[in-house]
């Protein structure tokens, strides 16, 4: 042999003996590949050759899981009774079980927990079968489950979410009634503060809401921030949860981390629904929030972009955030339309500030003092400018409304600005538009005229 081939001959000996994985076998997974095509005949045909159930995909995921994923319930049979490992996990800790009970798929769980699965399996962050079930929404699946032995009150490590809060979450009455029965705690609480109830009540799933109470949730249990379910319902605007919790027996007292009660959050919400059964329930209609330690800003009864004044009516909450009806209902329910913020601001101020004409017309004839100051020398007009959530000719109807009823048009505030100047800065072109005209027809000129 030639020096130069005996030298290439070594190489490749070396070679191969470096790295004989390039001379190995390689994984037969015809059969996953096969159950993934779901093509039967050739997984009946391969099982008849007796090829390797257990054989993986790279991330470890076997013919059996795939066959439970895809539904393929006779291909699952067929794989079991070849001897597949009911219990193999892949990389994530998906196992067959698992993967049924995401599929809420209760034949297969039956099928699997026969043939050995492990009923308290989990995936690799803790999520049992059962969880995975309760959230699909089969309860024949948590049944079998549990009566196999699934910890019906185990909690993931991470979020400590329960089966029953995974139920509740997906508004599924169902399972959550079954949990409840067969031991699951109404009262848990997961890492950040949610118990069932409160998942239910985020859903709007009065049903759910009632089995919860019934067994013993407390309508008044609150998140780490302090509010209440009752709280969280209307915050979501859930009528229909906020009834349930009240039937329930939920405090109307409850205030939320700005002072707010349950009244005031309903009238500014406009939900005429909840106002008239806080009302029903004896709730004050008077009901202030509290006091405000921030200095006197000249926004009087609300303004742009700037917190509220205190001692805020649900009345005034509701002029200012255009509910009419609300109004309406709350004076009948005993709201007195005389009553000031702090800042000194009337209800007339509150509707101008973001009410629609309607709004406006109707505080008017409860409060028609269209010229009260309020702190820093607030007017009713520096207020009517801003646009909140109306169109500029709908904050020119209520400037003209306010104009023929007498209100003053170019008062300084304490921050040397007139409405003209309020309203240019905003922009409401059409309001500065409209001021200029009023004053000139006044027999006055703009004290701050239009930079535009």
């Amino acid at each position: 042999m030639r020096p130069g081939a005996t030298r290439l001959a070594v190489s490749l000996l070396l070679a191969a003996c470096a790295m004989p994985w390039l001379y190995a076998e390689s994984p037969d997974r015809r059969l996953v590949d096969a159950v993934k095509r779901r093509d039967a005949k050739a997984v009946a045909a391969l099982l008849k050759s007796k090829v390797d159930v257990n054989t993986p995909q790279p991330d470890g995921a076997t013919a059996l899981a795939w066959a439970v994923n895809l539904g393929e319930r006779a291909m699952a049979d067929a794989l079991l009774a070849a001897g597949a490992n009911v219990n193999a996990a892949d990389e994530y800790g998906e196992t067959a079980l698992t993967l049924a009970a995401a599929n809420g798929d209760a034949v297969l769980v039956e099928r699997l927990l026969t043939a050995g699965a492990h009923a308290d399996a989990s995936r690799w962050n803790g999520e049992t079968a059962l969880m995975i079930a309760a959230g699909a929404g089969s309860l024949d699946a948590v049944k079998l489950l549990v009566l196999k032995g699934a910890d019906v009150n185990a909690a993931e490590p991470r979020k400590r979410q329960t089966a029953l809060m995974w139920a509740a979450a997906e508004g599924h009455s169902d399972v959550v009634r079954g949990l409840v029965e067969i031991g699951a705690n109404p009262k848990a609480a997961s890492a950040s503060g949610f118990s069932p109830l409160m998942f239910s009540v985020t859903k709007n799933d009065v049903a759910s809401i009632k089995i919860l109470l019934h067994a013993g949730a407390d309508p008044d249990t609150k998140l780490p921030s302090g509010n209440t379910a009752l709280m969280v319902a209307m915050a979501y605007g859930h009528t229909d949860a906020g009834m349930a919790l009240l039937e329930g027996g939920a405090a109307i007292t409850v205030r939320d981390r700005a002072g707010n009660t349950p009244l005031h959050v309903a009238a500014q919400q406009g939900d005429l629904v909840l106002v008239k059964a806080l009302l029903a329930r004896k709730a004050d209609p008077n009901v202030r929030t509290p006091k405000s330690n921030a200095p006197a800003g000249g926004r009087g009864g609300g303004g742009f972009g700037r917190a509220l004044a205190g001692e805020q009516t649900p009345l005034m909450l509701a002029a200012r955030n255009d509910r009419e009806e609300v109004m309406r209902a709350l004076i009948a329910g005993g709201a007195d339309p005389s009553l000031r913020a702090q800042d000194g601001a009337n209800l007339l101020m509150s509707a101008a500030a973001g009410g629609r004409i309607k709004t406006v017309t109707y505080a008017y004839s409860l409060d028609p003092d269209v010229n009260v100051v309020a702190s820093a020398n607030t007017t009713i007009m520096h207020l009517a400018v801003g646009l909140g959530n109306r169109t500029q000719p709908e904050v020119c109807e209520v400037v003209q409304f306010l104009a023929d009823h007498g209100a003053a048009l170019d008062e300084l505030n304490a921050a040397g600005r007139t409405p003209i100047a309020v309203a240019d800065n905003l922009p409401v072109d059409m309001a500065v538009a409209l001021l200029t005209k009023l004053i000139t027809e006044r027999g006055g000129k703009p004290k701050i005229p239009s930079k535009r």
